[in-house]
């Protein structure tokens, strides 16, 4: 059998697990899973759907391809019914921890950046808070037109803000 090839195709090996579990998790490591395994189980009951998982890697700074998520999905439904609990979801990206892949981007930093653009702690990015950290974090200075665009292409739901989770996918591209 051949086995895809890209960063999250580790998650689709079967008995990977296993080999990495030398080192278990730290507490540290545990409480980042669940910190964004609750960003993302929006109803609290528990679960996350096959197609939050994708945003949720990318949350954690995996760059899942298209194809990685698309199989790891029909593992899912397979296996788990469509839906992945928290010790689910640690038992897949377990091996992924303990690869310690470098200059990896963890869900403490993409919140931590989050809130630097979210000036008034609001949880969503308005055009003028994003002008603002643009011009504070980058130095530039953007017109209105450049920001509304950045909005425009980040806002996914149509509100006119950028929430935690569309601001994930915007840094991610």
């Amino acid at each position: 059998m051949q086995f895809p090839m890209g960063p999250a195709c580790i998650f689709l090996r079967k008995g990977i697990a296993e080999k990495q579990r030398e080192r278990p998790l730290g507490q540290d490591e545990i409480e980042e899973l669940r910190e964004a395994f609750l960003e993302f189980d929006k109803d609290r009951d528990g679960f996350i759907s096959c197609k939050d998982l994708g945003n949720l890697m990318r949350t954690m700074g995996y760059m899942p391809t298209e194809m990685e998520l698309i199989e790891l999905g029909q593992q899912i439904r397979m296996n788990l019914g469509g839906r992945v609990d928290f010790d689910d979801f640690v038992e897949l990206m377990t091996p992924k921890l303990l690869a310690e892949t470098a200059g990896m981007i963890g869900v403490q930093e993409m919140r931590d950046a989050f809130k630097e653009f979210d000036a008034n702690g609001d949880g969503e990015i308005t055009l003028g808070e994003l002008q603002q950290a643009m011009q504070k974090l980058l130095g530039e200075k953007l017109t209105p037109r450049e920001i509304s665009e950045v909005v425009q292409e980040a806002d996914v739901n149509g509100d006119g803000t950028v929430d935690f989770e569309e601001f994930v996918k915007m840094m991610s591209r």
